[in-house]
């Protein structure tokens, strides 16, 4: 049987906090860096605050490390993905395949960033090859795209029912990079 899953944003800790008060499953947060949201940074010790709310409403946390990591941004990319697990970080959302590998190698459960541009079965199927276990879709899909991507794939989908759509391209943000550095 599949099972929905109220996620709800969370610019900072104290909003996720509000938010699992209010009945989420689960809230994304982004850490101190290398998160896709501009101004969305937060301590690693507030997202274990978080955490540490979550666990006795068996809520979950995500984090988002989904930007692309440049080569010299590994080791410090790395030694966050560490210390969010320890924080008590349910899964990442990623984009970079490194920022997977380093969630994998510190135990973490990873999920395919909307950032990754899966909008199609056969992106969804190599998505999946590669570990993910839920894969966030792109915002502007159809129902029936939903459907067809949900038929090819066992991993968890993911997608928004309210939000803003980018644009230039939903999850390559490019525009607001150029805008905003």
């Amino acid at each position: 049987m599949k099972t929905l899953e109220l996620l709800a944003p969370a610019r900072t800790a104290d909003i996720g906090i509000a938010a699992i008060d209010c009945g989420a499953d689960a809230v994304y947060i982004a850490g101190p860096g290398f998160g896709a949201r501009q101004a969305a940074g937060n301590s690693v010790e507030d997202v274990a605050r978080l955490c540490a709310h979550a666990r006795p409403f068996g809520a979950r946390v995500y984090a988002t490390v989904n930007t692309i990591v440049y080569e010299e941004e590994l080791p410090q990319v790395k030694a966050l993905v560490e210390e969010l697990a320890a924080a008590g970080v349910d899964a990442l959302i990623v984009q970079d395949p490194a920022v997977a590998e380093f969630a994998r190698g510190a135990g973490m459960v990873i999920h395919a960033s909307t950032q990754c541009a899966v909008r199609s079965a056969d992106a969804a199927r190599f998505t999946e090859s590669l570990g993910y276990g839920r894969i966030v879709l792109e915002r502007q899909m159809s129902l029936e795209e939903i459907k067809a991507v949900r038929a090819a794939v066992d991993a968890e989908l993911e997608f928004f029912v309210h939000g803003a759509l980018c644009v230039s391209y939903s999850g390559q943000c490019y525009l607001s990079e150029y805008l905003t550095g």
